[in-house]
């Protein structure tokens, strides 16, 4: 017996020595990356640096302001209020708290939710100062042990005056000196008791306890705070009535959203490519659960163009020429075409950091700028389209209604080819064309090059029922066609290394195939004649330059004539150019951000400038430099005078099977129409596009084209010339 007892205690000793090397391995191996606890290292986060395409600095943002208190000029009722709300056993725990721990993990297992942390205030001096916000294992060991040997090398002072100055209450205001004169003018001996509370409370979540936007959570939580005073006998029951009974903007110093947001320090011409750049870093992988980016010493090298930044920004604030001055607003973006890197937003007139960029953040009617991206490419991609693919413009009612499509002039054109119907933008050639393509298939390709499409409706078509885009989604789009069929997301941020000088991975979305090279092609070639005098854009050609491009607008509806006296025949309300080459994509818009005054609606000469302001900066981002020409693919044949791609993608085969829509039967129309196209067609289309060309420029000069995308009276009209 005592034999097998031995036995089993040498297995039982045996898997225990096993299993303690096991362990001993894994936290060899998780505390092999550790930062060292160094005076450095716990120095308080560097602001970021911003450099521009040329490797030039130009901002340092994220700078935290933060006045830096001693722990011995801290109030003690300030210090009392944050130990008992964040730690109250700080004077007796070696850095972890096991009893807090354990107690944390009860309640969280009984609420079945993350509703209690365990972290010290040791661990959250660590975290913000050596580590980063992610709750992975690994993370949490190196923690646990950081604290450790942070609470050997320093004393209890120490680790509080550390915490009182780093942590964060919104705003880019860090630590409690500074957050007292931010948010009350006021020195820390000077704080009444319900203000020290709500000061308690909010780094726990400084964003949603900021008493400016969320003046009701900051109450919430400063009366949280109070309670837990009063529980442990740190307050009277009096002076907790009173507190909680005083409003939260009682102290309060008042602050316009252009005073919060002004808290970084470079040229005001780059702000909305700056908050680009914030934008897109909280939107990143890097940097979720991360509160401020730009407050980790971060140094970020972006696509920057300085000089056409100013350049373009300068165009808006002064409404200076090619522009002309009217009430409303505009945008502007610019694109490297290859990498789909920004060269410049132009946000808006006079745009000011933190405010709303119409280059990014607007949803506007593209009009007939959508046409190719929705009605065209897709055919030509899926179907074997070619320029030279017809589609009939004849009276087209709308189904289960008493409208009509209509084009520009008023006019029908009987069989007209794809080159014809998208140089002079015909309506009804488009809605036709989408129809045939499909609204799942039109979505499904457009969503590839960043277009939402969520309605399935003839306008739709001619841009009256897309859910809104911006300058940069338009661009970003465009830009696919000259990059051989790849799109790629724009993106300011080229590299991003983090505070130690390490390059933080995926930090920009890889280029997707969004259509072959072939449809890239074609769909350029026909849109190089929008851009001739043959098309409705010929002011937005750049001399000498191997060009395409395209443009749209929108009208008003009838309300702006009975609530504004807006003349919406002669009116434009939204006005789009976007033209590229295989440098650069420009993306322009001109319109209304509200119908509120007849003085917000686009005259003829007004709109007219769209394309000019495209061209302009074309000219100035290339740089007196002539872009390389559009390179033929190898899969382009030619039949009877017409190039078309032998190959077609076949994706999409599986939408509409067995119907009009079906793609192996009407890539069969196709071919079948190529082969029995002859030459002498082309030719004609080209003279009958001359002939429309000479018949209609003087009346195209001579009026502003009308379009309505939600008119109501008996026809539905859109402007498609501009």
């Amino acid at each position: 017996m005592k034999t097998l007892f031995k036995y089993i205690s040498s297995i039982f000793f045996s898997i225990c020595l096993v299993l303690f090397f096991i362990v001993l391995m894994l936290f060899a191996r998780e505390l092999k990356d550790v930062p060292d606890i160094t005076q450095a290292n716990l120095q308080d986060p560097l602001s970021s640096e911003i450099y521009d395409k040329n490797l030039n600095l130009i901002a340092t943002v994220g700078a935290e302001k933060r006045e830096y208190v001693s722990i011995n000029d801290i109030p003690k009722n300030i210090t009392e209020a944050v130990l008992t709300t964040e730690d109250s056993r700080f004077q007796s725990h070696i850095g972890i708290d096991p009893i807090r721990l354990i107690k944390a993990v009860l309640v969280n297992i009984r609420s079945n939710s993350a509703q209690q942390g365990a972290s010290t205030i040791t661990q959250q001096v660590v975290k913000n100062s050596l580590l980063t916000s992610d709750k992975s294992l690994q993370r949490k060991i190196q923690e646990a042990y950081l604290s450790l040997k942070l609470e050997n090398r320093y004393t209890k002072d120490d680790i509080m005056e550390m915490y009182m100055n780093k942590i964060y209450y919104s705003d880019g205001q860090y630590g409690v000196k500074t957050a007292a004169k931010y948010f009350y003018n006021k020195e820390l001996d000077q704080l009444t008791l319900p203000q020290v509370a709500l000061l308690t409370g909010m780094p726990q979540q400084p964003i949603l306890y900021n008493p400016y936007d969320y003046p009701k959570q900051a109450k919430e939580r400063r009366d949280t705070v109070l309670y837990a005073l009063l529980s442990n006998n740190k307050i009277t029951e009096d002076e907790y009535n009173n507190a909680v009974n005083t409003p939260i903007t009682d102290g309060i110093v008042e602050k316009t959203k252009e005073e919060r947001a002004n808290q970084h320090s470079y040229n005001p011409k780059f702000a909305a490519y700056i908050d680009q750049i914030t934008k897109e870093l909280k939107e990143n992988q890097n940097f979720e659960n991360i509160k401020d980016p730009l407050s980790m010493g971060l140094k970020i090298y972006t696509n920057l163009n300085p000089e056409l930044q100013i350049y373009v920004q300068d165009m808006l604030d002064n409404q200076s020429a090619p522009m002309r001055r009217h009430a409303s607003q505009a945008a502007i973006s610019v694109l490297d075409t290859k990498t789909g890197l920004i060269e410049a937003i132009g946000g808006g007139k006079n745009y000011k950091a933190g405010g709303y960029n119409y280059a990014v953040d607007a949803r506007v009617q593209p009009g007939s700028s959508i046409k190719p991206l929705i009605d065209y490419a897709p055919g030509i991609e899926y179907y074997g389209w070619d320029s030279q693919t017809t589609f009939s413009d004849t009276p087209y009612q709308i189904a289960g209604t008493n409208f009509y499509i209509q084009n520009w002039d008023r006019l029908y054109h009987g069989t007209v080819p794809m080159s014809r119907a998208l140089a002079w933008s015909y309506n009804i050639p488009a809605v036709r064309a989408f129809e045939t393509v499909g609204y799942e298939r039109a979505k499904h390709f457009a969503e590839k090059i960043g277009i939402p499409v969520s309605k399935d409706e003839p306008t739709t078509a001619i841009g009256g029922n897309v859910d809104g885009v911006s300058t940069l989604q338009m661009a970003g789009a465009f830009a696919s066609f000259g990059n051989k069929g790849y799109y790629n997301k724009p993106s300011t941020i080229v590299k991003v290394f983090n505070a130690n000088g390490k390059e933080l991975p995926n930090m920009k979305e890889e280029p997707v195939k969004a259509m072959s090279e072939e449809t890239a092609y074609l769909m350029t070639n026909i849109l190089k004649g929008v851009l001739t005098s043959n098309g409705t854009s010929p002011n937005g050609k750049v001399a000498n330059f191997d060009m395409a491009g395209k443009s749209g607008s929108s009208t008003f509806d009838d309300s702006a004539f009975y609530n504004h006296g807006i003349d919406v025949v002669n009116s434009t309300k939204d006005s789009w150019m976007i033209g590229y080459t295989t440098d650069y994509t420009v993306s322009v818009w001109q319109g209304a951000d509200m119908v509120d005054s007849a003085a917000k609606a686009l005259s003829s000469e007004q709109a007219q400038t769209t394309q000019v302001i495209m061209a302009d900066i074309m000219k100035k981002v290339s740089d007196k430099k002539i872009p390389a020409a559009f390179e033929k693919p190898a899969g382009i044949e030619t039949k009877n005078g017409v190039e078309y791609s032998k190959e077609r993608n076949t994706e999409t085969d599986h939408m509409y099977a067995g119907s009009d829509k079906d793609a192996v039967y009407q890539a069969a129309i196709a071919q079948k129409q190529r082969e029995n196209r002859s030459p002498l067609t082309t030719v004609f289309n080209s003279l009958t596009n001359s002939t429309q060309s000479n018949r209609t420029q003087n009346q195209a000069n001579s009026r502003t084209i009308t379009g309505n995308n939600n008119r109501t009276p008996s026809t539905i009209n859109q402007n498609t010339r501009r």
